[in-house]
Parts: C-alpha cells; sequence; structure tokens
C-alpha cells in the first residue's frame, strides 16, 4: 500500500536520447562536397524538409561544401529522379550518375525519417527516428548513423511538479516539438562526421555572355520578350525586365548546354528601362549582366 502512495506521489518527467550508433569508414576519403538528397519515410514531409535543411546547414559547419538544395532538386528533376529517389539511392550504377549529374564528391541518404507520439496523460512519448549514409561515385559509404531523439514524460496528480507537466503536456506532439526533436535528431548524427577543413571551390562563378532581347508583337495585344544569354553549365538563370517583373526563368536550349532562354509576355509598348539576367551556381556565387533596352 504504501509503495502505492509512494507511487502516486512521482512524476515522470525525462529526455532520452540515446547514443547514436555511427561507423566512419577510414578506407574511404573524406569527401569535400556533398549533396544532401530528399529524405525518404513515414514523417510529414514538412518535418522531412525542415530535418533536410537541418541536415545542409549543419554539416556545412562541419566543413564541408554543400549545393543549395534547391539546386539539387532541379538538377534531379530535370533528370526525372526526384518523384522516385528509391530508384537510384539503392542502385550503385545510378547512384554514380546522380552524383555525377550534381557535380559533388558524395551523396548524404537519409532513410525511413519517422516520427511517432503517444500520449496517455500518465506517460507519453514524441520520438524522431532515422538513419543517414554518405556515399561516394564507387558506391562505397564513406559514413552512416542510426539514431532517435525522443522526449518521455507523465505524471499523477499528486505531483509537486504537476505544473510543469501540465504545460509539457501542452507542448506534446506539437510542431515546434517536432522541430526541436528534428534539430536534436540532426546535431546528434552529424557531430559523428569527421571535420574537415573547408577546401575552396574549384570553379569560378558562374559567368554571362552574349546577352540578347527581343519583342515580338503578338495578336492579343501584348508583346513577348525573347531573352537569350550564354552561361557556365549548370548554372540556373532568371531574368527581370526592370522595373516591372523579375525573376522569370531561362532553360537551357536543346542540344546547347551553355545557352539559355525565356520568355515574359507584356502589353503592348509597356517601357522597359533594362532586361537583367542572373545566373546562380550550386554554390549559391552570382553573377548578373544587363543592356539598357
Amino acid at each position: 500500500m504504501r509503495e502505492g502512495l509512494a507511487l502516486t506521489g512521482m512524476m515522470v518527467v525525462f529526455a532520452a536520447c540515446g547514443s547514436v550508433n555511427y561507423r566512419v569508414n577510414a578506407s574511404v576519403d573524406a569527401p569535400r562536397t556533398v549533396a544532401v538528397l530528399p529524405i525518404r519515410g513515414a514523417a510529414p514531409s514538412g518535418l522531412r524538409d525542415v530535418t533536410r535543411q537541418l541536415l545542409h546547414s549543419r554539416l556545412q559547419a562541419r566543413g564541408y561544401r554543400l549545393p543549395e538544395l534547391a539546386w539539387v532538386d532541379r538538377v534531379l528533376s530535370e533528370h526525372d529522379w526526384l518523384r522516385d529517389p528509391e530508384r537510384f539511392t539503392s542502385n550503385p550504377t545510378a547512384l554514380a550518375a546522380v552524383i555525377a549529374a550534381l557535380q559533388v564528391d558524395a551523396l548524404l541518404i537519409t532513410d525511413e525519417l519517422d516520427e511517432s507520439s503517444f500520449n496517455v496523460i500518465l506517460l507519453r512519448r514524441h520520438a524522431v527516428n532515422g538513419s543517414a549514409r554518405i556515399h561516394d561515385a564507387e558506391g562505397r559509404e564513406y559514413w552512416s548513423a542510426g539514431h532517435g531523439a525522443s522526449n518521455f514524460g507523465g505524471f499523477l496528480l499528486t505531483s509537486g511538479q504537476v505544473f510543469a507537466e501540465l504545460r509539457a503536456q501542452g507542448e506534446h506532439g506539437t510542431a515546434m516539438a517536432s522541430l526541436a526533436l528534428a534539430d536534436e535528431f540532426v546535431a546528434d548524427i552529424v557531430g559523428t562526421i569527421p571535420l574537415r577543413e573547408a577546401a575552396p571551390l574549384r570553379a569560378e562563378p558562374p559567368r554571362i555572355t552574349h546577352l540578347t532581347a527581343a519583342r515580338t508583337p503578338r495578336t492579343d495585344g501584348s508583346e513577348r520578350i525573347l531573352v537569350r544569354a550564354h552561361a557556365t553549365t549548370g548554372a540556373t538563370l532568371r531574368f527581370e525586365l526592370a522595373p516591372h517583373t523579375s525573376g522569370v526563368p531561362m532553360v537551357q536550349e536543346p542540344g546547347h548546354a551553355e545557352r539559355y532562354q525565356g520568355e515574359h509576355d507584356i502589353p503592348f509598348g509597356t517601357a522597359v528601362q533594362r532586361v537583367v539576367v542572373r545566373a546562380r551556381d550550386a554554390f549559391g556565387r552570382e553573377t548578373a549582366s544587363e543592356i539598357a533596352w
């Protein structure tokens, strides 16, 4: 009976993250540039996206060069890889093709990211679990880790810490709680990746040449502006018609990797002060070129 009363007076409030199970293959050279692929798993898409962004920023802080996520997704989409990542993440030959297309040394692949939560007042648990690995172009695994970040708690009403637990109950399972666990998960696993000195980028910033623009009247009373430019292969190009329009995408011309074009319709006779083309490379470096009109 006394044991039962003692239990009634207890509160269970603790956090548990456990140790990270990881492996670093010393026989594989540490990559210099790593692309973080979209994350798979049962976790909500928003949590997977945030976790990917956290992986990107934390790995970058450890000295690795990482192409921007938007650039990675654009290249994956152009090769029809974005819809079905499992088609290449489990295939060494396909992995090599992805690494070549992304122009990096290795890929960071996160598998089966999962979020689980239950709350029965006396006991609650909220966890984010997953595994990740870094593969090079030869299919070798440089690093891998599996981990789970979790919070536990619960209370019986005679506890002296009841108000703290009531607040925790209110936060349990919320988006902020999920974000905190995702950040803990990422910090724990990335912390096991060896530090390296950030190396200078090999390529020069993107270049832009041969910029031209032409106006063509249309039968509906508008004008079509066609912008063409030569730029570094693989760059992301957009143009603006100052002061009215910005961010119009440009695409590579078929069969010409360094030729880009884009078009935009405007009301006939609209004054355009200048045409500006901006090129951005995988690592966020941007250049611009313009012509007066």
